[in-house]
């Protein structure tokens, strides 16, 4: 299966339970972040849900923070 195939088939399958646990504003945010992250492990992202729970976790946490750290002055 080719590197975009991948990302679709695995986005797919995981949209869904990420708009389930926080929401439809962040679950394309979330997913895109772990379709994107090179260090997730897709086979284990679908199988394992201890491993899935925590990735979206991390995802979602690092998000958080981003969003909450002041915007940076334009010079």
């Amino acid at each position: 299966m080719e590197a975009a195939d991948k990302n679709n088939f695995v986005g797919n399958n995981i949209f869904g339970l990420i708009a389930q646990a926080y929401g439809e504003e962040v679950a394309p945010r979330i997913t895109g972040m772990l379709l994107d992250e090179s260090a997730v492990n897709f086979q284990q992202l679908l199988t394992d849900s201890a491993y899935f729970t925590g990735k979206v976790n991390e995802a979602y946490n690092l998000l958080m923070s981003v969003n909450r750290q002041p915007a940076q002055p334009t010079e």
